[in-house]
């Protein structure tokens, strides 16, 4: 009703217009408002509706599909790897690297085993190599990302389609946006992009204003529709180890997320220290291994030996000089423990040296007796009579390096007897 109306239906009326007529008119007002505005809003839903629609093209959900049905299915072939052992076929793989340890020469020399198909880490052979690799760098600067590439000496070059460096604008890797995630995904697409890697993902968190311990899965999930979108079959994200603790820092879905995490850490503290590699996941499962590095081409070559085998391998000259020195001192053997008060005063943890004792009673080097109240003593089985070191197999008396006389208190080991030997002499 408008306002003429309002007049005329008021001017009808039996009765003189009073305050109980003002009040009935702020209420028609305050009705009339309220319709209005809720027609407004109304209209506002819709049209965002029809926005919404054009640019997001509707989701057709997949066919149902019973147990029966999958089942019945033929498969499509046996599990597939692109680095065997590492990263199966159509796989995230999740490198988490502690502070400095390496990682950015660890994801070099995955770029390059990948373009020229050779065994990752001298290890791990290439099975299906990507013919079209991206690279999105995040932290290094241009003259460090090209120098560093450089020093690997790729071969197929060719094979490394688009290397983006980032630092100082990062931004510009929004995938929470649609429309910014889209233009991604058409760049990667024309490139014909197999493989992409990105390295690393908390300057992008930080450049969304996202929380680590709460927002990670939000861009976890962006980056697999960005692989989705562009038809990236596989790809390996990078991100940090917290100063504490060896996992990947931050949300849980760090570690749900991949189908297979790797891990680098270091030996210690130590910036000199040694490095460590190990993988596990869906059909992954590499135990740790030492990392050999060559300074002159940054090549990386996984060995055999955890850190734990390292920390033993370091004990057992210190459990086996203790051993020698009794031996020498006519002793009739040692106890776990006074071997462990003995040695534990250095460097070395307590189950290092047990661990040490054990590897050398299974080398048959230490050979186990009872001792008194139900303990067990410990000697050397076949010692050396000048430095009191095991004797190998088929040595009788003394060590060749012992031959010569000289005083059996300078030689603590067999090694050192070999490498003072013309001295000796």
């Amino acid at each position: 009703m408008t306002a003429t109306d309002n007049t005329a239906w008021r001017d009808c009326r039996p009765h003189e217009y009073g305050p109980a007529d003002d009040e009935y008119e702020r209420q028609r007002g305050w009705q009339l408002q309220v319709t209005q505005r809720a027609h407004a809003i109304r209209l506002e839903r819709e049209a965002r509706r029809v926005v919404d629609a054009e640019e997001r093209p509707p989701i057709e959900p997949p066919p149902v599909r019973s147990l029966a049905q999958l089942l019945a299915e033929p498969d499509s072939a046996p599990q597939q790897f692109i680095v065997d052992k590492l990263a199966p076929a159509n796989s995230r793989v999740m490198l988490s690297a502690q502070f400095k340890a390496g990682k950015t020469t660890l994801r070099d020399n995955l770029v390059r085993a990948l373009a020229d198909s050779q065994p990752f880490l001298d290890r791990f052979e290439v099975r299906r190599p990507p013919q079209r690799i991206v690279l999105i760098d995040t932290e290094l600067d241009e003259d460090t990302l090209r120098r560093w590439l450089r020093e690997q000496n790729i071969a197929n070059q060719a094979a490394v389609v688009d290397v983006v460096g980032l630092r100082g604008k990062v931004a510009a890797l929004n995938l929470i946006d649609d429309r910014t995630r889209g233009q991604w995904a058409t760049r990667l697409r024309d490139l014909g992009c197999d493989y992409l890697i990105l390295d690393c993902l908390r300057p992008v968190l930080d450049s969304l204003g996202l929380d680590e311990s709460h927002d990670g899965g939000r861009v976890l999930v962006a980056f697999d529709a960005l692989l989705d979108a562009a038809g990236v079959p596989a790809g390996c994200v990078v991100h940090h180890m917290g100063h504490t603790g060896e996992r990947s820092r931050g949300d849980s879905r760090f570690q749900d997320w991949p189908d297979a995490i790797w891990r680098l850490v270091r030996e210690d503290d130590n910036p000199g220290s040694a490095r460590f590699f190990s993988a596990y996941g869906r059909d992954v499962d590499v135990p740790e291994g030492r990392l050999s590095f060559d300074p002159l081409t940054r090549h990386l070559a996984y060995v055999d030996g955890s850190r734990r085998d390292a920390k033993t391998e370091a004990a057992a000259p210190d459990v086996m000089a203790i051993l020698a020195e009794h031996a020498q001192q006519g002793g009739e053997g040692l106890s776990g423990r006074q071997i462990e008060a003995a040695v534990a005063a250095g460097e070395h943890s307590r189950e290092a040296i047990r661990e040490a004792l054990r590897a050398a009673i299974r080398q048959g080097l230490v050979m186990v007796a009872p001792g008194p109240r139900r303990s067990k003593l410990h000697r050397i089985a076949n010692p050396c009579s000048v430095c009191g070191q095991p004797l190998t197999a088929g040595q009788d008396g003394r060590h060749i390096e012992c031959e010569n006389p000289h005083d059996a208190r300078q030689c603590a080991s067999a090694p050192k007897c070999a490498a003072s030997a013309p001295a000796h002499r």
